[in-house]
């Protein structure tokens, strides 16, 4: 037998051979190299050859790298074969392997083997839309998943698995991936799960609940989403929108409390809310259910919502944190004052945070930028400096403490909004943004607190799109806001939390990505790691603050402490602070299908960034790829929004004419490419109002103060048309702030009214007509900057001059006895006012007490 295979595997070689070898010599030793390799970065690799001498024994087999290679490898020799592990390459390259094999008698002969090898995937990133993302609650038994995919490389396959089911099935693949799956009642957890050609792999899990009768309209809200032990009880509240009439009884798994629609002040809208005290003695994630009940026996529950418990940061594990950033800052200068290039320089420092006794874990990527979590679950980020670019840190300004908090109000779902008629949509164009209003976030135009590299100067976008803007003087566009520091500060963190009513958002500042392979390797005791689910790694935006110090030198957390507990803040050098994916998940609200430009290196190197703002409304995306020239930013984002603004282009059309003038990257050693995500046929709004009759579901283009929302009804009292009404009030519920509700526009030269529907309810009447207790409502529209307005205004006293039009109310606030005008019609006279700029305002205004409340519905406002 053995002999038998000895002659098989001579006849295979010498077929492999042909006849002879060498110089013709057939007793010479021939080797033959297998084929060529086509592979990836950090790939093993295994070379081989095949050899035989006809007249002795091959004694010894050499391989040797070409000396020409731009990067050099350490070949294992393995028998006659050799191995070798694919560097972390930047660039296409080919490793090119001579084997030599020596015969018994010293002969030799040679053959070559080459190994191209594309960089590994970096950017590949998975994320739903629609079900499964904010929504996770469906009546429908077989629904179709769709979500976002970006990759370098090729996909593979995305696969789609319900865990209740173990069905698993192919999503088709063209710009977004989609499959269809059957759910069973209950919860199903789904997995999708994206394979690159390289083998790279990133999954996202949603839990979808489903039950025939599931009616949710909102998601599941809870008031807070991290607490900290020891600093007192916390009172939570919760809410939660159905449109089941079934008389659902709800409760609030995990809480143990009841939830109704009187706990937010407005009786029968099909918001049911409540809340409970939270005073946990223990870290980790503590979630609940909102569970329904109804007279047809029904029993379903929503998605959950959780609140995370931690420890509370000391100022010693934040210096800790500091120093471990300004230690690696120091030993990348070093490694780069010996003249190493900054990807071997990182992985040095690399190395260093790997045996640092407070570290839990750290990486690099390519081009330099380090990551590392310390035992504390910090994160710590460090990004080089590479000139000219959009791409550096060194510390920043102490900023004013931040005092916004993640907004606590009714979203509805998306299907909710649209499943309406579509004559009632104030949105003339669906393409169009929403809003006029531009805003303009630059921490680094002249940052009085960093190095003279970190700061943009004139190449700041400032002085490009936003001088852009500001002189076109377009209705299209307003420059409503701006944030920035130029030698005094201007940027807080609260400058980057609220953006529900802008249609522009420019952030002109420093970025990179970060974190790639962390997830893998995640520790729970350092927090949650939802922030890395679905990427392979995430894109961070520098805010050019510091955490502030105390007089005593210790970091004062206020504001800052349960953003980075939340891995939404990042911790640099100085203490500067960086911005995650999170944060903008945690804080953004809804967005007026907003064109978002993220002005910095490496902002879209991978979705992280981009899916946040797509999820919340926005309708476009644009920024870099790579580390990011500032003068190219400035120049291609300026020439995208004159475009828009001088042509009414579409956002591709603007994009190619930005890309024909100024080219399709910055053409530097590292290229950026210009990218766009999100609707390409996007264009600017018309200037005009916006969702005056809110059927848009979401306030949108109108900026709200206190009790300022929309509904869809208010007791027996429904929309006059479509399906939401507007509702400002004195204070109902969980709000005690006056409500109310703007926004700017540009009317027509020919307008001469403006008509709209109110309904008065307070508990004012009748008991306290003619009395000092006097709420009021108004509605002024003036233009912008003068005394020129027009106006309307009523109040409980003047209403109780008719007391016979006023009947007793469907609805009770929180002190009873609440009496109602009917919808009345009014119109005003804003002839003054056409061919301007004006701002239109609608509040309600406490008189006297703030016992009693009011509240007052709007509906069908129309410029004419």
């Amino acid at each position: 037998m053995n002999s038998t295979r000895n002659m098989l595997l001579l006849s295979t070689s010498l077929a492999l051979f042909g006849c002879g070898g060498g110089d013709g010599d057939e007793s010479a030793p021939q080797a033959k190299a297998a084929d060529d390799i086509y592979t990836y970065a950090n790939k093993s690799v295994v070379i081989s050859s095949y050899h035989l001498d006809p007249n002795g024994d091959i004694v010894d087999v050499a391989w040797q790298q070409s000396p020409s290679d731009n990067t050099a490898v350490e070949l294992k020799k393995v028998n006659s074969s050799a191995i070798f592990t694919v560097p972390d390459i930047k660039n296409d390259e080919v490793f090119n392997f001579t084997v030599t094999v020596t015969d018994n008698d010293g002969e030799t002969a040679s053959d070559s083997i080459s190994v191209y090898a594309k960089p590994a995937e970096k950017s590949l990133s998975l994320a739903f839309v629609g079900l499964g993302d904010i929504k996770k609650v469906t009546n429908q038994k077989t629904v179709t998943l769709t979500g976002n995919v970006v990759s370098d490389h090729e996909i593979k396959q995305i696969l789609v698995t319900n865990g209740a089911t173990s069905l698993s099935t192919n999503a088709e693949i063209d710009e977004m991936w989609s499959a269809t799956i059957d759910l069973v009642k209950g919860k199903n957890e789904i997995t999708v799960m994206a394979l690159t050609a390289d083998e790279a792999q990133v999954e996202i899990v949603s839990t979808i609940n489903y039950h025939p009768a599931m009616d949710f309209t909102t998601p599941l809200t809870l008031s807070q989403s991290s607490f900290v032990l020891n600093e007192g009880v916390a009172t939570v509240y919760a809410q939660i929108g159905t449109s089941n009439d079934k008389d659902p009884q709800i409760t609030l798994l995990g809480a143990g409390v009841s939830l109704d629609e009187s706990a937010d002040g407005i009786d029968d809208d099909g918001i049911y809310a409540g809340s409970f005290t939270f005073n946990p003695t223990k870290e980790g994630k503590f979630c609940y259910q909102a569970h329904v009940s109804d007279s047809e026996d029904n029993k379903y529950t929503s998605e959950p919502a959780c609140i995370w418990v931690s420890e509370k940061y000391t100022s010693e594990q934040v210096t800790k944190s500091v120093d471990i950033a300004d230690s690696v800052e120091s030993w990348l200068d070093a490694q780069l004052a010996q003249g190493k290039d900054i990807h071997a320089s990182a992985k040095k420092v690399v190395e260093q945070l790997n045996v640092h006794k407070d570290v839990g874990a750290a990486g690099y990527t390519y081009e330099g930028g380090i990551w590392w979590v310390n035992e504390d679950g910090i994160l710590g980020l460090h990004n080089p400096l590479v000139e000219d670019s959009k791409s550096a840190s060194r510390s920043g300004v102490v900023a004013p403490a931040p005092v916004v908090k993640a907004s606590f109000e009714t979203r509805y779902y998306d299907d909710v909004i649209n499943n309406q008629p579509s004559a009632y949509s104030s949105v003339s164009e669906p393409n169009r943004i929403q809003s006029s209003k531009a805003v303009i976030i630059s921490p680094y135009i002249n940052n009085p607190d960093v190095s003279e590299f970190s700061n943009f100067f004139n190449t700041d976008d400032y002085y490009g799109v936003w001088k852009t803007i500001k002189d076109s003087q377009s209705c299209k566009l307003s420059p409503d806001s701006e944030f920035v520091n130029n030698e005094t500060v201007g940027v807080s963190l609260d400058s980057f939390k609220d953006f529900s009513t802008f249609g522009y958002i420019h952030f002109s500042t420093h970025g990179n990505n970060y974190f790639n392979g962390l997830f893998k390797i995640w520790d729970e005791k350092w927090g949650p790691s939802d922030f890395l689910k679905g990427y392979l790694s995430v894109s961070g935006l520098y805010t050019g603050i510091v955490l502030p110090k105390n007089e005593d030198g210790t970091y004062n957390l206020e504001g800052y402490e349960s953003d980075l507990y939340m891995k939404r803040l990042a911790i640099g050098a100085g203490g500067s602070l960086i911005i995650l994916p999170s944060f903008f998940e945690h804080y953004l609200t809804t967005m007026p299908k907003s064109l978002v430009v993220l002005s910095a290196c490496r902002s879209v190197y991978n979705n992280s960034l981009a899916n946040v703002f797509l999820s919340k409304g926005a309708g476009a995306v644009i920024g870099y790829d790579d580390y990011v020239l500032s003068s190219y930013a400035k120049n291609t984002t300026n020439a995208i929004i004159k475009d828009m603004l001088d042509n009414d282009s579409t956002l591709i059309q603007a994009f190619d004419t930005a890309v024909n003038k100024h080219g399709k990257s910055d053409n530097s050693d590292d290229e950026a490419f210009l990218r766009m995500r999100g609707a390409k046929d996007l264009k600017l709004a018309t200037g005009s109002f916006e969702n005056l009759s809110f059927e848009q579901g979401q306030l949108n283009a109108w900026a709200k103060k206190g009790d300022g929302r929309i509904i869809t009804n208010l007791g027996g009292t429904t929309p006059l048309d479509g399906k939401f009404v507007g509702v400002v009030s004195t204070g109902l519920g969980y709000t005690t702030e006056l409500g109310s509700i703007e926004q700017s526009a540009c009317i027509d030269k020919n307008v001469t009214t403006l008509n709209f529907d109110w309904k008065f309810y307070s508990e004012e009447f009748l008991e306290y007509c003619n009395t000092g207790y006097d709420d009021s409502f108004t509605l002024t529209l003036c233009e912008s900057g003068t005394d020129n307005c027009s106006r309307f205004e009523t109040s409980v006293n003047k209403l109780c001059e008719n007391k016979d039009a006023l009947v007793e109310s469907d609805v009770t606030f929180d002190k009873g006895g609440v009496y109602n005008t009917q919808w009345i019609k009014e119109q005003l006279d804003i002839s003054a006012l056409a061919n301007k700029r004006v701002n239109l305002k609608i509040e309600a205004v406490d008189k006297g007490d703030e016992i009693y409340d009011s509240a007052i519905l709007i509906d069908n406002i129309v410029v004419e």
